[in-house]
């Protein structure tokens, strides 16, 4: 079921309430230890609001009653779905329909208000600026929610936030400072901010991002968006590239030669928070803790650097890497998720299922019942996935491709997962990668960045030499990549995820047998870590 057709949906049910005294009534009467009923009754009652006939003033007053509460059950509903590999399964799904449902329905109400004050209602016209921050920010709150699955939010939606904006300066509301209270903490605000928030927002590249760096985004936003005005004439040229938006169009700001000079065009003035950020970031490398500098509690190095480094790039250097030259390609390719199937992909011998314990259960069933449920049940479960076609859009020099994934595929994936990817019908045409970004458009294709490892993989065995693992480990399947000159990388081997610690040592069992030291751990995936070796014995 579409969002749309289930917010008509709830839209039968009754509205509980005439006005914010008895709103406030029903919302204390909510099972809200029960957070999912508590969430499902709040969505059909603002839907059911949004059909109501009642003043613009009221309606407002129970919007402000209810935010709290919204604000609450959206973000405990979310927990759901946050972090969670794509696709995702049919009920976290119908978990973030709901929560975006419920963003669009509040927003629709909050619609109804401002469409009053654009009426001549004179009770609601003295909270113009109020309701149109609601409305930029239940617009950003819905978006927001489509990066943390990884979609990008329609152009019917952009449109829609940049007429709201365009409304506020028309105004003269758009700087007028509001008591914004969906935000983390009570402090004024205004719909420039609330509309550079959503901006910022996407030119961050949530699409590769973890859901934590959305969360720090989100709430670095919130301090960071005053930084930012808004001009409608060109600045001056500098270091930091020219950034524009168009209120009559329906994409988000992007590069200003990508944009007709007009009346509606606003030009984003960074250079008030590249400065911070440079600031911050030195504080950082100093010694500062992430506390002192107001970036939060919970925010720890390197991390929070790297974020903020990253943050920087993607606003005042335009991603730096989007200007890379990129060489168009069609060509399919065959792609495998993980260790074991990337083995197989490159000619390795499949992994015989491990004999299972035989115990005194198993054997009276066995000799009592002629078969052993257990054991027959794991007999049945099959040994590999299937791989999956895709297609290569367009690859760099540096070794990244963008990949349009098969629409049919159901195999669920995350970043930073490990992909074995074969090109032609030889193995020196297969190539090991990791997910960087994902990104699902409108019409539900998914396109996914992938950084490729430099060289061609071999597939090879490994087992533990001068250490132990839980579940007494036998080989296992592993992958090498030869020293490169180019970009200069070293000797390194894929491993199961968890296996690395400096100065460990493995036994490689390839074309020959070999005893191989851990040296350096290069990355750590979802589901590998890789790191490079050294040989000690051939």
């Amino acid at each position: 079921m579409s969002i749309q057709a289930h917010t008509l949906a709830k839209a039968a049910t009754t509205l509980q309430f005439q006005d914010s005294a008895s709103c406030m009534r029903w919302i204390a009467a909510l099972p809200i230890t029960n957070v999912q009923m508590a969430h499902q009754m709040v969505f059909e009652q603002v839907c059911a609001l949004s059909q109501a006939e009642l003043p613009a003033l009221e309606r407002l007053k129970i919007l402000e009653a209810l935010k709290e509460t919204i604000h609450f059950t959206q973000a405990e509903v979310a927990k759901r779905y946050l972090g969670k590999p794509l696709p995702l399964d049919q009920a976290d799904a119908l978990a973030w329909k709901n929560v975006v449902g419920l963003w669009n329905a509040l927003g629709a109400n909050y619609q109804c208000c401002l469409d009053a004050y654009r009426a001549g209602d004179l009770p609601v016209s003295p909270f113009a600026a109020l309701i149109t921050l609601r409305c930029l920010r239940t617009a950003g709150h819905a978006m927001f929610e489509h990066y943390q699955v990884y979609r990008e939010p329609s152009g019917a939606a952009w449109r829609a936030l940049h007429q709201l904006f365009a409304f506020a300066e028309e105004h003269g509301v758009s700087r007028m400072r509001v008591q914004d209270v969906f935000a983390r903490h009570e402090a004024d605000s205004s719909c420039a901010e609330a509309y550079v928030h959503v901006l910022l927002a996407n030119l961050a590249n949530p699409y590769a991002l973890t859901v934590r760096q959305m969360a720090f985004l989100r709430r670095w936003l919130d301090k960071w968006s005053s930084l930012v005005n808004l001009s409608a004439q060109p600045l001056p040229a500098g270091a930091i590239p020219l950034i524009a938006v168009d209120f009559n169009g329906d994409a988000p700001a992007v590069l200003a030669e990508q944009v007709s000079p007009g009346a509606s065009v606003r030009y984003l003035d960074l250079e008030q928070i590249a400065k911070s950020l440079r600031q911050t970031i030195n504080l950082l490398k100093q010694g500062q803790t992430p506390t002192q500098l107001g970036l939060g509690e919970d925010a720890r190095q390197p991390g929070c650097e790297s974020l903020i480094m990253l943050l920087y790039v993607q606003w005042c250097r335009y991603g730096m890497l989007r200007t890379e030259e990129r060489s168009i390609v069609t060509e399919p390719v065959e792609v495998c998720f993980g260790i074991p199937e990337s083995h197989k992909l490159l000619g390795g011998e499949e992994k015989l299922p491990e004999p299972a314990t035989f115990s005194s259960r198993d054997k009276w069933e066995s000799d009592n019942l002629g078969f052993s449920m257990r054991l027959s049940t794991t007999a049945k479960q099959p040994a590999f996935k299937k791989s999956e076609n895709w297609q290569i859009l367009n690859q760099s020099k540096s070794g990244f491709m963008c990949m349009l994934r098969e629409p049919s595929a159901l195999q669920r994936m995350n970043h930073n997962q490990l992909l074995g990817i074969r090109r032609g019908a030889n193995d020196a045409d297969s190539r090991l990668g990791t997910i960087q970004w994902i990104r699902i458009n409108e019409q539900n294709e998914c396109q996914c960045g992938i950084r490729l490892f430099a060289g061609t993989p071999t597939a090879i065995s490994v087992r533990p030499s001068n250490f132990n693992l839980p579940g007494n480990v036998k080989l296992e399947q592993a992958l090498m990549l030869p020293q490169v000159a180019m970009p200069a990388t070293p000797l390194s081997v894929v491993l199961p995820a968890g296996w690395f610690q400096a100065g460990r040592m493995i036994e490689i069992q390839g074309e020959k047998k070999q005893v191989a030291k851990l040296i350096n751990l290069i990355e750590r995936g979802t589901d590998f870590d890789r790191c490079s070796v050294a040989l000690v014995e051939g």
